[in-house]
């Protein structure tokens, strides 16, 4: 299959090359995919007028294959913007992946940590809210009030847990904006890769 890859590569002038890349721009809406073809088929217009072959032209563009892709990742990521929803998200996240090995790195990887980070805040943003309850718990088991003080400190620790969790909330409220904006930044990375 690498090697059918390689030949088709080696042999592809301008109508294979905008085929390919029709085929691959299947699932985008017409509009859209006209809007594509026309853009390259300037291109290849502009650089022939300069007195360049098919071969130089197409030397300096990625293959129709990993341009399509690209060009589905920005149109996946646009249309969860417009259209704000968890499946759209997911398309969104599934056609950056789409793009390659380092998107596992760039993508994947950055969320989990991000999660786990939230997660981990969440966890200590619910023990200090508990705080002064646990402290009053045990006091009353050991049957010796704690002092006064160590209750003031729980409270104070309970208002530090209230605002980190006010603070995931919010985190939260806005992951879908932050996810895509973070996915736009990515193909905006990749974009100088892909011509």
């Amino acid at each position: 299959n690498l090697y059918f890859k390689k030949v088709c590569e080696r042999e592809m002038d301008k109508i294979t090359f905008l085929n390919e890349l029709e085929t691959e721009l299947d699932d985008l809406p017409r509009k859209d995919k006209d809007k594509v073809m026309n853009e390259y088929e300037d291109i290849f217009y502009n650089q022939e007028t300069k007195g360049k072959t098919d071969a130089q032209i197409l030397d300096d563009l990625k293959n129709p294959y990993t341009i399509g892709k690209e060009i589905k990742a920005k149109e996946a990521i646009s249309h969860a913007k417009v259209t704000p929803n968890f499946r759209n998200i997911v398309k969104a996240i599934m056609a950056s992946l789409s793009l390659g090995v380092i998107s596992f790195f760039l993508i994947v990887i950055p969320m989990i940590i991000f999660l786990i980070f939230l997660a981990f805040v969440f966890v200590i943003s619910i023990v200090l809210i508990c705080l002064p309850i646990l402290l009053i718990i045990i006091s009353i088991l050991k049957s010796t009030p704690d002092s006064f003080s160590n209750f003031l400190y729980s409270i104070s620790y309970a208002g530090i847990g209230i605002l980190a969790f006010v603070a995931i909330i919010k985190i939260v409220q806005n992951l879908y904006k932050l996810v895509l904006k973070y996915l736009s930044w990515y193909i905006k990375i990749i974009k100088g890769r892909i011509q």
